[in-house]
């Protein structure tokens, strides 16, 4: 059957009112708030996004190439979406590929340098049990290869809640086999758990050779694994080596001095689709 005149038009009009709702997305570097602040602007002025692997630059805020300038840039997978407050990341991919924010300036690890970031692991694909959000890396200059610290989304037996994993070794990652100290946010109940409707406040400062890991305020509690299990009654003095009465995280002196970095975005171990959602991102770094 053809189209009339005014079915042809009808179609056109909702073909331009469908591409104008695609367009109401926001740019996050230019997202305003209610009172007009661009509250992400600060943080994109210091970070490259990347993807798949870190090696493809999608923007890069040191670049003097327009095309890879964040002002303008939204896509289905970076952007504001419509009505909301939130900068929202989606990244599709296989195991151990990425689409995230690493910080331009490497620091020293006795220096006070911090990141922070209200973030919410908004939805993952079935089978993708974890998903990294936020690392502290070096710049593999002792061919380490592996984050020295990264916090993520594990699912369990059904049961979601997030987990800091910090490397004990400063060796390649392909030639030895690099021990880490694992934290857990627990609930009242002692056991790991959070709430998936809801933004998290993470905090990450490295100063003085410690790592403050923080979620909602909280340290994550030391856990050790004992016959397939982990728990916290499992770790003896020597699991809490690392582990100052604060209930920070030691750096172990294997590290080096300089060359580490932050990175925050959607980090899936495993294949398939996970969408991060952002209401702040900061960074406050010194640099090396």
């Amino acid at each position: 059957m053809q189209l009339t005149t005014l079915n042809k038009s009808i179609v056109l009009a909702l073909s331009v009112f469908s591409g104008s709702v695609l367009a109401a997305d926001t740019a996050p570097y230019n997202y305003k708030n209610s009172s007009g602040t661009a509250i992400f602007q600060s943080a994109l002025d210091q970070v490259k996004l990347t993807s798949p692997d870190g090696s493809k630059k999608l923007a890069d805020a040191s670049s003097s190439d327009p095309d890879l300038s964040f002002d303008g840039y939204v896509t289905d997978d970076f952007r504001v979406p419509s009505g909301e407050n939130y900068m929202q990341i989606t990244h599709e991919g296989a195991k151990s590929s990425r689409t995230e924010f690493r910080h331009l300036t490497d620091f020293n690890r006795s220096d006070t340098n911090t990141m922070e970031g209200i973030i919410k692991v908004n939805s993952t694909t079935n089978g993708l049990d974890e998903v990294t959000v936020l690392q502290v890396h070096n710049s593999d200059s002792e061919n380490i290869g592996a984050p020295l610290m990264r916090i993520a989304q594990i699912v369990e037996e059904g049961t979601k809640f997030y987990e800091a994993k910090v490397r004990l070794s400063a060796c390649d990652k392909d030639t030895c086999d690099a021990e880490y100290d694992t934290y857990r946010w627990l609930d009242s109940s002692g056991n790991p758990t959070v709430s998936t409707n809801q933004h998290r406040s993470f905090y990450v400062q490295v100063k003085d050779s410690v790592i403050e890991m923080k979620m909602d305020g909280l340290n994550g509690t030391l856990m050790c694994q004992k016959s397939g299990e982990y728990a916290a009654a499992n770790c003896d003095d020597t699991d809490k080596e690392h582990t100052n009465s604060d209930g920070d995280h030691e750096i172990d002196s294997d590290w080096p001095e300089d060359g580490f970095y932050f990175k925050s975005g959607a980090y899936i171990q495993d294949a398939g689709t996970a969408v991060i959602r952002y209401k702040s991102l900061s960074f406050d770094v010194v640099g090396s």
